[in-house]
């Protein structure tokens, strides 16, 4: 099973930079378009990053619910519960974001820039929380091991 978890945390980790290396140098190619290949591809990695992001922060959530809610608040547990509500916010966003752009709509014309704008607001979540999930990810795997 740790083998399965250090795979899952190492495609976390190798599609959180690759998102955010891109994000960060993207300006530097950007012909105004809207016409953004890379993306499309790696939106897809991307998606399936934050659905096993959002099945490990789950199952760590469920983890605590058994434990003593007087328990004094420890960094594990509030870590636990920042992840799993930050990857909630990150799929509904991205999830929304991304289907928003597969489908042509008669609205305004100012939905088009918010809808580019709300990728600034995505991505640095995405990486943050996919990136963090998959160091935890990797530590439990090495709990497991030793």
């Amino acid at each position: 099973m740790s083998i399965l978890m250090r795979i899952a945390a190492i495609y976390l980790i190798a599609v959180a930079f690759a998102a955010g290396i891109h994000w960060i140098i993207s300006p530097l190619y950007d012909n105004s378009s809207g016409e953004y290949p890379f993306w499309v591809i790696t939106n897809w990695f991307m998606a399936s990053a934050v659905i096993v992001a959002l099945d490990r922060n789950i199952r760590s959530k469920l983890a605590l619910r058994g434990a003593d809610f007087d328990a004094p608040l420890t960094g594990r547990r509030v870590q636990t519960n920042l992840l799993f509500y930050a990857n909630i916010v990150l799929t509904l966003w991205f999830f929304w974001n991304w289907f928003y752009g597969f489908f042509p709509h008669n609205e305004p014309a100012i939905v088009g820039p918010i809808h580019l704008e709300m990728w600034t607001l995505i991505n640095p979540l995405f990486v943050l929380t996919v990136s963090v999930t998959g160091f935890n990810l990797w530590r439990q795997a090495s709990e497991n091991d030793g």
